[in-house]
């Protein structure tokens, strides 16, 4: 049997609240580090002792899906805090100060969604500036705030370097694919490399430093988290964007002629083509899965916990090749090869990092992800409208669940409890509420029912329980809706500045709430463990 993460002995709980979705006053328009910070407090002040975010790596102009990436390493800059830049000079602030400037920040601050572009074209600018003081009074003067650049440049080489080549080269090519690349460029050839970074040391420069600041001030909260004894909690995507560093890094590792996906199941009658590319995975464990290795090892900077999107691709992974001539299908026909494959990833990546991975291992999933997943320790999910017994006629009581585990009420990808709660049929509702209050009697509103819901979560056996902020609030905003495009998705906010929720009697009830029933099970707890 694996080592078990001490952070399973314990009981945690936590809430899902992406980083964009965190609301502060001095915001851009998206929650921001700073605001990271602001909500560490909140949490605390809650009883709550993990925060879930989804992911946070650079996304392209016109994106808006955290899950499809320009880098599995790079963090995306429209998270730096910009106020929080201690090199900016007098002539910049004076620009942020001007009245012009902070009508443009709040007009993105009052939009109905996140507009992602907007934003990215107020800050980058400001960041440029601030990128060519730096320069002039700390690189060119050798500061120890340059030294420090120069350390975390030196440490993270294995990523940077190319990363911030790739992103020099999309930015000069407007943005074009690196497949559609002049061939010296696009085939990496090196006497083209080294004249392009010779000729563009500067600009190339200029994303290093981004993500040097976002490491200084990620580190900061980091450290405050770690004060208040709170757990991060990160989500590493299955697989980057075709168009990114990584897979134009490592062209061999990857299969760009195809498309990963999902067959055929409730969500979808034909099947999910998600557009990112295939694994060669014969290429991926040559090096023992080196790439991710150091993803999660890099992981280590910013999280405590880490969640491992798609968990059963890397067990069997669905293809759909791009000429339509060919069907889909599994990577792995045998089940004792897919076994065999998803346990190697898994001691792979578990031993490369102090983290505690998390298996996202929800949807039609064999039995043998789950066998594997108690054989290494690692937590599944266990979603509370989901789990019933063998025979479907009865819904699994928390307390029966794995202690090895991660319950919720929801998950990002799903509807709230509110929106499920008043669109289930009346024979389903009727089975749920017998598992919440144990007897057959009538089955309330959402409104009477909601507490109820989440004091029976909080009683789960489960080492970690997360509630979806909405959840807590009893709301029915999403934050995605599978196969469906557009603003309406990863576009949710808290609806208000995390300086104002004392004041919203409604919110802060229902915080307050919250708070008392965590307090009342960790009493319940320690009076059992006695």
């Amino acid at each position: 049997m694996a080592h078990k993460h001490h952070l399973l002995s314990g009981k945690h709980t936590g809430i899902l609240l992406p980083l964009f979705s965190m609301r502060s006053k001095n915001d851009w328009g998206i929650g921001d580090i700073s605001s990271l910070g602001l909500w560490l407090d909140f949490l605390s002040n809650a009883n709550l002792d993990i925060l879930e975010i989804l992911p946070i790596n650079e996304m392209p102009p016109g994106v808006n899906c955290p899950y499809t990436s320009m880098s599995a390493f790079a963090i995306d800059p429209i998270y730096i805090a910009v106020d929080d830049i201690k090199e900016l000079d007098d002539e910049i602030k004076k620009e942020i100060n001007s009245s012009e400037f902070r009508k443009k920040i709040k007009e993105l601050r009052h939009s109905k969604g996140i507009l992602y572009d907007d934003i990215k074209k107020l800050k980058f600018p400001i960041l440029w500036k601030s990128y060519e003081s730096f320069r002039s009074r700390h690189l060119s003067k050798n500061t120890n705030l340059a030294k420090d650049y120069f350390v975390f440049t030196e440490q993270n080489k294995f990523w940077l370097d190319d990363y911030a080549q790739f992103r020099k080269i999309k930015d000069d090519y407007q943005n074009m694919s690196w497949t559609d690349w002049p061939h010296g460029l696009k085939d990496r050839e090196t006497i083209m490399i080294a004249a392009f970074k010779k000729n563009h040391e500067v600009e190339i420069e200029f994303f290093k430093y981004l993500q040097w600041l976002l490491h200084r001030q990620w580190s900061k909260a980091k450290e405050k988290a770690e004060k208040l004894n709170i757990k991060l909690f990160g989500d590493l995507p299955f697989m980057v964007n075709q168009d990114s560093a990584d897979v134009w890094s490592r062209q061999n590792e990857f299969d760009i002629s195809a498309s990963i996906g999902a067959p055929p199941d409730a969500f979808s009658k034909t099947g999910q083509k998600w557009g990112l590319p295939a694994y060669r995975w014969h290429e991926v464990e040559k090096n023992g899965f080196e790439w991710w290795r150091t993803k999660v090892k890099k992981a280590e900077d910013f999280y405590h916990i880490y969640r491992l999107d798609h968990m059963v691709g890397f067990f069997r992974t669905w293809i759909v090749p791009h000429n339509k001539k060919h069907k889909p299908y599994f990577d792995i026909k045998d089940e004792h090869e897919q076994r065999a494959r998803g346990k190697r990833f898994l001691q792979a990546v578990t031993k490369a990092s102090t983290c505690l991975p998390a298996a996202e291992d929800l949807g039609l999933i064999p039995l043998y992800v789950d066998e594997v997943l108690k054989e290494v320790n690692v937590p599944g999910y266990k979603v509370m409208r989901w789990q019933k017994t063998k025979d479907q006629t009865k819904y699994i009581e928390p307390e029966n669940y794995e202690k090895i585990s991660l319950a919720t009420t929801s998950t990002h990808d799903n509807e709230t409890l509110k929106e499920w709660w008043t669109t289930i049929d009346s024979k389903e509702k009727k089975l749920f509420w017998h598992m919440i209050c144990g007897h057959d009697g009538h089955h309330p509103v959402f409104k009477k029912a909601h507490i109820e819901i989440i004091k029976k979560l909080l009683k789960a056996r489960s080492a970690i329980i997360i509630l979806p902020v909405q959840d807590i609030l009893g709301t029915d905003e999403r934050v995605n809706t599978p196969n469906t495009m557009g603003s309406h998705n990863w576009s949710y906010r808290f609806p208000v500045d995390i300086e104002d929720v004392q004041k919203n009697e409604k919110i802060s009830e229902k915080i307050h709430t919250l708070k008392c029933l965590i307090k009342e099970e960790r009493m319940t707890n320690r009076q059992l463990d006695d």
